[in-house]
């Protein structure tokens, strides 16, 4: 009864309500659990779990960078074989037909022939690139362009330049007669670097896609004949 008095409260429930109200509410918590200690488990979940996502975020965008990195690294190889292979090819060409040539004219046109090779070992390294051809068959196909382009200089000049020359002259473009020999060969030597460089592109791409058969071994071909047998 004096807690009662002292509390100005008639019953036990208002005493209790008393007390509550007077300590600041009734303890939500469950006995041995700490809100601290709840609130710092949270913490170190929620630090855990953003760890985790910096590590895989950190991971993937290395494994991007290494993976653009190794891809430019192969275009690079491919363009670097392709032109590598296409001018060896073109100087070992120009090495073989200097015999016939004046100096002054190996002067004059070895910068256009240059080029001419680099377009033609860069368009097949980028088409190799693209469709991921090994090298050597890059190599290779670099090789055929600018090596067997140069067969097909002289039927071309003949099957098409020469009738576009003769259709000119018909229509009163250009008078053979009256040209300059330094002109009419600075026509004919243009027409034929760019017969070059086209069909130099042309079968060097082409060649990328030619397939080969590998040889069957005496044992494959033993077994063959058996199974024919």
């Amino acid at each position: 009864k004096n807690i009662y008095a002292k509390f100005q409260v008639s019953s036990r429930i208002e005493l209790i309500l008393k007390l509550g109200n007077a300590t600041g509410g009734l303890e939500s918590e469950k006995p041995g659990h700490s809100t601290v200690d709840n609130v710092g488990e949270s913490t170190e979940n929620r630090d855990r779990l953003n760890l985790r996502m910096n590590w895989a975020a950190s991971l993937r965008e290395t494994t991007s960078i290494i993976g653009k990195e190794l891809e430019m690294k192969t275009f690079l190889n491919s363009i670097f074989v392709g032109t590598t292979t296409s001018l060896i090819t073109g100087f070992l060409w120009l090495l073989a037909i200097s015999s016939q040539l004046l100096p002054n004219q190996i002067k004059t046109f070895i910068v256009p022939l240059i080029v001419i090779w680099l377009i033609i070992g860069f368009l097949v390294g980028l088409a190799g690139k693209r469709h991921d051809v090994s090298l050597l068959r890059v190599s290779f196909s670099a090789l055929c362009g600018t090596g067997i382009s140069p067969f097909v200089i002289i039927p071309i000049m003949l099957a098409v330049v020469l009738p576009m020359g003769y259709f000119a002259e018909s229509l009163g473009v250009i008078d053979p007669s009256t040209m300059p020999s330094d002109v009419a060969y600075t026509i004919s030597s243009i027409a034929m670097i760019t017969i070059w460089l086209i069909a130099g592109a042309t079968i060097g791409i082409m060649s990328l896609f030619v397939p080969f058969k590998k040889p069957k071994t005496a044992i494959a071909q033993l077994q063959a004949a058996e199974n024919g047998s």
